[in-house]
């Protein structure tokens, strides 16, 4: 569960992890406590932390540049398999104004990316409008993840405070698309607003 200290409350199914994203020592000393806590102190497993504390750093640094607010990353959503998914949490400056004539979700859906997936939609969840934009995303040629294609799933919402709010889902399991659009719509679903926004 993301507590109401974002200004909204969120159920994550399983076990996720947080990486604080405004702190570049904050997010390495949860790092290292996450993968203390998932691999162990072995000597035989140092490798193995090696390369996940690059991945993870790698994630927090791109989170933070990219001006995220959180950072969430899936370990699990059935015990004991390991799913690759990640939560990142943007508070994007995109200005909105109460007019008649075109609602604030209408406003907001003039400067995210154009529909042009299937999957791209409004939803209606408790919490209110939703766009949807779904892309499959090859990654960049020369970069640590090159080879490997990730399915995102970005939700944009309105608050009542109208500090817009991405919800940006993604995950390394691309063949599995429409259950995981089904699974984050379900998450974003649980999603309340909390008097901190």
């Amino acid at each position: 569960m993301i507590g109401s200290e974002s200004g909204y409350d969120l159920a994550l199914p399983g076990t996720w992890w947080e990486i604080p994203v405004d702190d570049e020592k904050a997010s390495d000393r949860a790092i290292d406590r996450i993968i203390a806590d998932a691999v162990g102190r072995r000597d035989e497993d140092a490798t193995a932390r090696q390369e996940l504390r690059a991945r993870f750093r790698l994630a927090a640094t791109r989170a933070r540049t990219a001006g995220a607010s959180r950072l969430h990353l899936c370990r699990e959503v059935v015990v004991g398999v390991p799913f690759p998914a990640s939560l990142t949490a943007y508070r994007p400056p995109i200005p909105l104004v109460d007019r008649g004539e075109r609602t604030l979700l209408d406003q907001l859906e003039a400067v995210v990316d154009p529909a042009m997936e299937p999957d791209d939609v409004t939803l209606d969840v408790p919490a209110g409008r939703v766009l949807r934009r779904v892309r499959v995303v090859e990654a960049d040629e020369g970069s640590p993840e090159e080879g490997l294609t990730t399915l995102r799933v970005d939700y944009w919402l309105v608050p009542p405070s109208r500090r817009v709010l991405l919800l940006s889902f993604a995950c390394g399991l691309p063949e599995l698309r429409e259950g995981l659009v089904e699974l984050f719509d379900l998450v974003v679903g649980t999603l309340a607003w909390s008097p901190a926004d």
